[in-house]
């Protein structure tokens, strides 16, 4: 069980976050939320079932520490085994060898199972799966466990109805380039900027829960949506609600220009963005390296390229996050304060953790719409060629 004298829910929410939302592959996805989550509340085993829409069956999908003989047993009827879950109520069932809701409890007593907490699996309101986690003692979940676990079975709900989305599209392009008799091109990675990324630093415990559930608010925000604009100004938006700041902004580095194009952004006004875009070797240059940079003082700081301007717009401090996708770079997150302003380590280290889920997020979004702009490019091109 996660200690609540400990950050353990902060912590090990990005870290599941982190791993989900960079997963290569459907299964990879639904792998890494089982494995982390039995780690996190450190039990004997779980595993991931999808409803199966004809059967009614629950399909193991993805498991962790059971048996090949328990996975075996037969097949996992919806409407027998533990029901209630199938209304979107998390179920507990502290002695399993005893309970009718269980369908195989000889099997689980072969196994050494005691008890078992049943999490629905939830993507656009409707309960698509469930996730078990499977205890050898009968153990007793905290209600923020139970947050916990749900938060992390809500996030995996959402990748999995995302994950699908890219591989449909990505099977639609494959069966387009067969239909024209051509290979499929292969995607050229841009070259990388090697980073050494820490480790979500330890916050204050009474403040871990609170940093837990409003990084799972932002990550359910950015999860559901595949459209980059929205992804990115739901950012911004939610950057100036948490921390209480004038202004946010989300710049994305151009490496022809290299300029920050402005991506998104709120409170700042039309003439403050008219003075040009700023430029990656001159506007508070540090954060491109990786290091969140303070400007406490904009009057008087050398970092800055538009001094003047920024005095004139009221801002005072300038707080630049970077925003890090595949150990790379990918932007800077600025946080604008009317009064010259600190952050604790705890606010930095939470911003650290939202910046990189942000960059995941908005590098997951753009690849999907490429994707969805080459299916429409080669869809009409076909239908050229055939005219």
């Amino acid at each position: 069980m996660i200690q609540s004298n400990t950050n353990e829910y902060f912590r090990l929410f990005f870290e599941t976050a982190q791993a989900i939302l960079s997963a290569s592959s459907l299964q990879e996805t639904l792998d890494s939320l089982v494995q982390r989550t039995v780690a996190a509340l450190e039990i004997k085993a779980g595993g991931l079932r999808l409803i199966d829409e004809e059967s009614h069956n629950l399909r193991q999908v993805s498991s962790f520490g059971l048996s090949e003989a328990y996975l075996n047993k037969g097949p996992l009827n919806a409407d027998q085994s533990i029901p209630e879950v199938l209304d979107g109520l998390v179920v507990y069932v502290k002695d399993a060898c005893s309970d009718p809701r269980i369908q195989y409890p000889e099997a689980m007593r072969a196994e050494g199972i005691a008890s078992v907490l049943s999490v629905p699996v939830i993507a656009s309101d409707k309960v698509i799966g469930v996730l078990r986690l499977y205890s050898a003692e009968p153990h007793d979940y905290s209600d923020e466990d139970v947050e916990f676990v749900s938060a992390l079975a809500e996030m995996g709900g959402m990748a999995i109805v995302n994950a699908r989305i890219y591989q449909d599209k990505d099977e639609q392009l494959a069966s387009l380039f067969e239909e024209m008799g051509v290979d499929l091109p292969t995607t050229v990675e841009a070259g990388t900027q090697e980073l050494e990324v820490s480790a979500v630093q330890d916050v204050d415990p009474s403040k871990s829960l609170g940093y837990f559930r409003t990084l799972h608010e932002v990550t359910s925000a950015v999860l559901s949506t595949l459209d980059s604009e929205e992804v990115v100004q739901l950012i911004v938006d939610k950057v100036i609600s948490i921390m209480q700041v004038k202004a946010s902004a989300l710049r994305l580095r151009n490496e022809t220009t290299h300029e920050l194009e402005l991506i998104a952004t709120s409170g700042l006004s039309e003439k403050f963005l008219a003075k040009g875009q700023p430029h990656t070797d001159q506007s508070i240059s540090e954060t491109l390296a990786g290091k969140p940079v303070l400007i406490t003082d904009t009057a008087n700081d050398p970092r800055l390229e538009y001094p003047v301007e920024t005095v004139a717009e009221g801002i005072a401090s300038i707080l630049s996050m970077p925003i890090i996708a595949q150990q790379r770079v990918v932007g800077v997150l600025r946080l604008y304060s009317a009064e010259q302003r600190l952050y604790s380590q705890e606010e930095i280290t939470f911003l650290s953790a939202l910046a990189e889920i942000s960059g995941i997020a908005i590098m997951n979004a753009k690849i999907y719409e490429k994707t969805n702009n080459d299916l429409s490019f080669w869809t009409a091109t076909l239908g050229y060629m055939q005219d």
